[in-house]
């Protein structure tokens, strides 16, 4: 269940409680109310779980993203360490392996600032949805205390 399915529940336990007069004070049934908390708490971790994923994936890709630029230049330098005997040619070498290491790093660079940036957009909507939540559960837990 989405957790917004759980404010909303939480939502219509209020506005179905029964109302004191001349107030703003309603009554609803304590145990609903902490139940269907309890079932709040209990999801939490998979939306959790959910954003550790993602975390994962964008680090993933990081390495992954390092590892090639690794190989690239690994390839370059051997390349040219071939070619080294012969003036012309080592002089092309060195150019195409200043190429090649500017554009391996130049990928890397992009793939891991596309990464950290979709891994901050969904942190973002993470915390934003969480920062929802929480404030539900405070004005819940308000509205309990102020029947006490």
């Amino acid at each position: 269940m989405e957790f917004y399915d759980y404010i909303e529940r939480l939502q219509n336990l209020i506005s179905e409680g029964s109302r004191i007069p001349f107030s703003n004070k309603v009554i609803i049934d304590q145990e609903k109310i902490l139940t269907l908390l309890d079932e709040m708490v209990k999801a939490l971790p998979e939306d959790i779980k959910k954003a550790k994923k993602i975390v994962e994936e964008r680090q993933r890709i990081l390495v992954e993203a390092q590892k090639e630029g690794e190989m690239i230049i690994k390839e370059a330098k051997e390349h040219i360490e071939k070619m080294v005997d012969q003036n012309e040619i080592v002089k092309i070498a060195r150019e195409k392996s200043e190429e090649i290491l500017a554009a391996s790093k130049k990928a890397a660079r992009e793939i891991r600032v596309g990464a950290n940036k979709y891994a901050d957009e969904v942190l973002a909507q993470l915390e934003k949805y969480l920062e929802k939540i929480l404030t539900s559960v405070r004005e819940g837990r308000e509205e309990l205390n102020q029947r006490i």
